[in-house]
């Protein structure tokens, strides 16, 4: 779907209460897109990609050491 023009010099006197009402909903999207972005960016870790450090995303060190119990006799 194709964005809607905006026409930033139009004139608020001039529109509709829907055009209005569009243009208002359409600037509030965008400031809280915005905000996310930043809150997103902002606590995302700097410099940490798993994929690069070829780490696992897992609390587990690189060589985990497993117990196992003896098998009972029988």
């Amino acid at each position: 779907m194709p964005r809607p023009t905006v026409d930033r010099t139009r004139n608020p006197e001039s529109m509709t209460a829907d055009e209005r009402r569009d243009e208002v909903a359409s600037i509030l999207a965008r400031g809280m897109v915005r905000a996310v972005r930043l809150a997103r960016a902002r606590t995302s870790p700097v410099g940490e990609d798993p994929e690069k450090d070829g780490g696992t995303c897992l609390e587990l060190s690189e060589e985990p050491r497993l117990s196992v119990a003896p098998r009972p006799a029988g």
